[in-house]
């Protein structure tokens, strides 16, 4: 087949980098919206337990709306595929994940009604975003090229990552100024809706291949559907995944709980602690990018696994009234974390797809593992509510039914990680190497170690080099936000304007 001439690949190119710039500007909007108004997110729960006053079984049960929605959305996915384009599907899923939250702002008004319509919009929404996100996840395996994968989405977490933490800390801010009211709240709730609404505009500008923007109805039979299950390295990638979920939800979901009941935290250092988590993995993800792409994504994926269980097990276990400050540190190194294996997550859950079954791949890979994580605040809730609320005591700290449950969770978190071993990824690299590496550089330095763990939990000095690791770090990190920053008003401005100019 002869080449295309210079002038079309030059075009091709051009509007591939447009449609990398304008997915990064889309997800500055509509990430943080989805870090307002996922139950996988503590701002929710938090609006729970602080302005509806819910219980932990009522928290387990709104914290598995997420994964239960993912669950359930692989019917709705192949009934969508049969009448609509990929493109399609996430347009519809966009405006079907805001428009529930943009009713949000009623809630002070509906009286005894107000609980059943807070989940009738938390479900409707959160399903439509599990069935957007499996359309979106198989449209950028289409449009970002394998090579540059772990790069260009380390930079783009990045990115997003500034304006999630801007958006939720100042969101945090206002429900705090209003004392919690379901009023700020609501408002707060219909301005993510907004933000998801403008993440569309930039989702529009888009180009695609054409398998994304065409409805290619095929058959899909159980066969379809069970063809990931028969595929050895996707099965053991799918059980860790699942496995983890369920043993981190078995006590995360109730962190902010107990911060809020147990330790005297407001609506506002909640947010802060969120803000954190945000600002450890904008620290991070510029380096985890050209770490997957050079040893691969399973030694990222074990290692990050490892060390997030581990340093979170003992931040909590030690965790009570008067011993609570290292938790900003923990948030902090749970999100310097958690950004490396979110990353990693997604980067194998494309890698080994096949391209002709993508969307069947990924829905199955959501609708399992979703299904086992659902079950882990469901038990978690159902424990905590049984568990005595005080066992004795540690180092002069009460000992609360919370530290077994976080404890446990986090040691089943450590027993899970043997199930990522007989799953092989092409062209990975040993964990040696990936450790060697990382200790030659000065992002990941604080965080290696058993010992540098526990200093950077428990020491002064640890904690004054990792704020001079962070600030240097998000110092080169300016340009691009700056960027990017500018392209938001920019390309804003130009969406309100261009229509007047045309004029009717």
């Amino acid at each position: 087949m002869p080449a295309a001439p210079p002038a079309m690949q030059a075009l091709r190119r051009r509007e591939l980098l447009l449609s990398l710039k304008n997915a990064t500007i889309e997800a500055s909007f509509s990430v943080p919206m989805l870090n307002l108004t996922l139950t996988a997110h503590p701002f929710v729960l938090g609006f729970a337990v602080a302005a509806l006053g819910w219980g932990p079984e009522a928290i387990g049960w709104l914290a598995a709306v997420h994964h239960l929605c993912n669950a359930a959305q692989p019917p709705v996915t192949a009934w969508l595929e049969r009448r609509m384009s990929l493109h399609r599907i996430m347009v519809w899923g966009f405006v079907l994940n805001a428009l529930p939250w943009a009713l949000a702002w009623t809630l002070p008004w509906l009286g005894a009604a107000r609980d059943a319509a807070f989940i009738l919009v938390v479900v409707v929404a959160t399903l439509a975003n599990a069935v957007c996100a499996v359309a979106w996840s198989a449209a950028m395996t289409d449009l970002v090229p394998l090579s540059i994968r772990g790069t260009y989405f380390g930079r783009r977490n990045a990115v997003f990552g500034f304006w999630t933490l801007v958006v939720v800390l100042t969101a945090g801010y206002v429900a705090e100024r209003w004392d919690n009211a379901l009023t700020a709240f609501g408002i707060i709730f219909a301005v993510a809706a907004g933000l998801r609404l403008i993440g569309l505009v930039f989702l529009l500008r888009m180009k695609f291949p054409a398998r994304v923007m065409e409805c290619r109805p095929a058959a899909a039979d159980l066969a379809t559907y069970l063809a990931p299950l028969r595929d050895r390295d996707y099965r053991w990638l799918m059980l860790f995944v699942g496995a983890w979920g369920f043993c981190l939800a078995l006590g995360q979901p109730f962190y902010s709980l107990y911060v809020l009941r147990e330790l005297g935290f407001t609506m506002r250092d909640l947010t802060v602690l969120s803000t954190l988590a945000s600002l450890g993995g904008l620290v991070s993800l510029r380096s985890w990018g050209p770490l997957t792409d050079r040893f691969g994504n399973k030694p990222a994926f074990l290692t990050c696994a490892f060390l997030w269980a581990f340093t979170a097990m003992l931040a909590w276990l030690f965790a009570g009234p008067q011993r609570s400050a290292h938790l900003y540190v923990n948030y902090f190194l749970t999100g310097y974390l958690f950004a490396g294996f979110q990353l990693c997550q997604f980067n194998l859950m494309l890698k080994l797809v096949p391209t002709e079954r993508k969307s069947h791949y990924i829905s199955v890979f959501y609708a399992v593992t979703s299904l086992m994580t659902a079950l882990g605040p469901l038990v978690g809730g159902w424990a905590l509510a049984r568990l005595p609320h005080e066992f004795g005591s540690l180092l002069g700290q009460p000992l609360l039914g919370y530290h077994a449950l976080f404890a446990g969770s986090l040691l089943l978190c450590l027993c899970t990680l043997h199930l990522l071993g007989p799953m092989h990824e092409p062209a990975q690299r040993p964990v040696r190497e990936l450790v060697r590496a990382m200790r030659a550089m000065r992002e990941f330095n604080p965080v290696l170690g058993l010992s540098s763990m526990a200093q950077h939990v428990f020491t002064p000095r640890a904690i004054v080099q990792l704020a001079g690791t962070s600030w240097r770090t998000l110092r080169r990190q300016t340009r691009d936000v700056t960027e990017v920053g500018g392209d938001l008003l920019e390309e804003g401005w130009k969406s309100v304007r261009d229509p007047f100019r045309k004029g009717p």
